[in-house]
């Protein structure tokens, strides 16, 4: 269905985002019934990323500054980041997805349920660090039940393959049978179970199609990764079912008399115009979503925007360790997304996180970007030697690491007044800010971190563990929380059914609506709660997986 940009119809819903949550959301409301247009940012056909010699992207990396890219399936504009309100920001390349799917198109297909304590209880950091400071509310204001319901049907239609959770007694996923894995990462199974731990075939929405590298951090071509756009989202586009406006924008929303909600929307080449709803979701993400609704002041009382907004950021602090192996490491037949163990999810009263397999074989490529993107956090990146040695050095520890298994722990990661997001001058995308992020870790995240990998040393033992992050670096790619939900609308944004206090009709189906980062990657649990909120707009349960999914297997293209 096209979506005339001069049309005076007024739309059921309009969409804004069609990553995980956004598409989720559309799915099911155009299931309902209702007319749903959905507006992306997203170019059509992005270049994808660069697979040029390791010689060129050396050569680049030395005299190239962070570039802006409307072309790439990434966010155009450099990340803002600081730590401080006193300090300057520094440019570092974006992580967020700017393609249809949004930043899921490029998510490494992990999805983990939370657990029942994720959102029952309420964390505070001076249950283990005497005088520390406390953070916001971060329990849900919904039944844990709820999700854990909708956890499944998002499993049966995203088609997650793993095994439960022998530790989670909430764990009642029914999954696709796992490929087989490697001989070496069996042993490592085994490995696991005699040092006391409970591993367990990690979750994730991987078809295994033949040839399939699973595609960590990059788009896949072979269309066997699971997004809620390529199986729900687009096979109803296709149908007439859902309209879609690619390279497309919205600057702010209006709400005209009668509580109809106008979006002020603008394509890459300049070209403004605005489309009519009833109601909105906004599912941009959680920097983007904050700053649409900081541009739109003029919906409440004296374009006074909420404090909240844009408040209480959260990114997990995801380790990252390489467990060295005598044998050839993972690498010899079999996924290298196998295992996951969250026997330190939570230890006594602090949470923790999943271990799970990353995905990624070490290579000169991954450790020079990884040595490169720390130096950049750290404001370092634009001095020419540094990022020279950054990729001299990438190129050493490959070797080092190729018999390695690598693995991820996301830490949870608690939301503080502070840490925020912020619009700071015009973006390369006409009408849009450029992202300003202002985060730093507290120590009570610190204390955290270290008992975590004290823990994992345990764990694999007698293998040797290195730790690959800088501890505390934030995980740019899971922003969460800045349009928080809650009970309360002095400290949240959006109340338990998603929708912005005092805003009727304006819904949020994002990572910024968590109140906590969970310990595991958000992608599920942000599907599952779109569900949540769409049900809720259209006021009943009208989604039934098995019989969605009979027409949310597009046809693939396995060549």
């Amino acid at each position: 269905m096209n979506a005339d940009p001069d049309s005076t119809q007024i739309w059921d819903v309009v969409v804004v985002g069609s990553g995980m949550g956004g598409s989720m959301a559309a799915a099911v409301l155009a299931d309902s019934g209702l007319s749903v247009l959905v507006i992306e940012s997203g170019t059509k056909n992005p270049k994808g990323r660069n697979r040029s010699s390791f010689a060129a992207k050396l050569k680049h990396k030395i005299f190239a500054e962070v570039q802006t890219d409307l072309d790439s399936e990434r966010w155009p504009d450099p990340l803002l980041f600081r730590t401080t309100s006193s300090r300057r920001y520094n440019a570092i390349r974006p992580i967020l997805g700017r393609v249809a799917g949004g930043s899921a198109a490029i998510y490494g297909a992990a999805l983990g349920r939370a657990r029942r304590s994720d959102f029952e209880q309420d964390w505070q950091p001076s249950a283990w660090l005497a005088g520390a400071a406390s953070a916001l509310p971060n329990n849900w204001p919904l039944n844990f039940d709820e999700m854990v319901a909708r956890y499944g049907e998002v499993e049966k239609l995203l088609r997650v393959t793993g095994s439960p959770d022998p530790l989670d007694r909430d764990d009642n996923s029914d999954l696709r049978a796992a490929p087989p894995i490697s001989s070496n990462s069996a042993a490592l199974f085994e490995r696991l179970r005699s040092n006391g731990r409970h591993p367990f075939r990690m979750h994730v929405a991987i078809d295994y199609r033949p040839g399939c590298n699973e595609c960590q951090g990059e788009l896949c071509h072979r269309q066997c990764k699971s997004t809620s756009f390529n199986r729900l989202l687009d096979p109803r586009i296709a149908g007439g079912k859902v309209a879609l406006r690619m390279e497309t924008h919205a600057e702010r929303i209006e709400r005209d008399p009668g509580d109809i909600l106008r979006v002020r929307i603008r394509d890459n080449t300049g070209n403004k115009s605005a489309v009519s709803a009833r109601r909105i979701v906004l599912a941009g993400g959680a920097l983007n979503t904050p700053l649409l609704l900081r541009r739109s002041a003029s919906l409440w009382a004296n374009d006074k925007v909420p404090e909240q907004v844009g408040a209480g950021l959260m990114f997990h602090f995801s380790d990252m360790l390489a467990v060295m192996e005598a044998n050839d490491g993972p690498g010899n037949g079999g996924p290298l997304k196998t295992l996951a163990f969250r026997d330190h999810y939570v230890e006594g009263n602090m949470p923790l996180a999943e271990c799970q397999s990353l995905g990624l074989a070490a290579s000169p490529w991954m450790v020079g970007d990884y040595l490169e993107g720390e130096m950049l956090e750290l404001g370092l990146g634009r001095i020419p030697l540094l990022s020279f040695a950054a990729n001299i050095a990438g190129r050493i520890a490959a070797k080092g690491f190729s018999n390695a298994y690598l693995f991820t722990a996301a830490l949870e990661d608690l939301p503080y007044l502070h840490n925020r997001v912020d619009p700071l001058g015009p973006s390369i995308v006409p009408g849009l800010d450029r992202i300003a992020v202002t985060y730093k870790a507290p120590e009570e995240l610190l204390v955290r971190a270290r008992r975590l990998r004290a823990l994992l040393r345990e764990a694999f033992a007698p293998a040797q563990v290195r730790f690959l992050k800088r501890l505390g670096a934030p995980n740019l790619g899971h922003p969460m929380g800045t349009c928080r939900m809650g009970d309360d609308p002095a400290v949240s944004v959006v109340d338990p059914d998603g929708q912005v206090w005092g805003q009727p009709g304006i819904y949020v189906a994002d990572a910024s609506a968590f109140p906590s980062s969970l310990g595991i990657n958000p992608a599920l649990t942000v599907a599952a709660n779109a569900l949540r909120v769409a049900e809720n707009i259209v006021g009943q349960t009208v989604f039934n997986a098995e019989a969605a999914a009979q027409i949310a297997v597009p046809a693939f293209d396995t060549h």
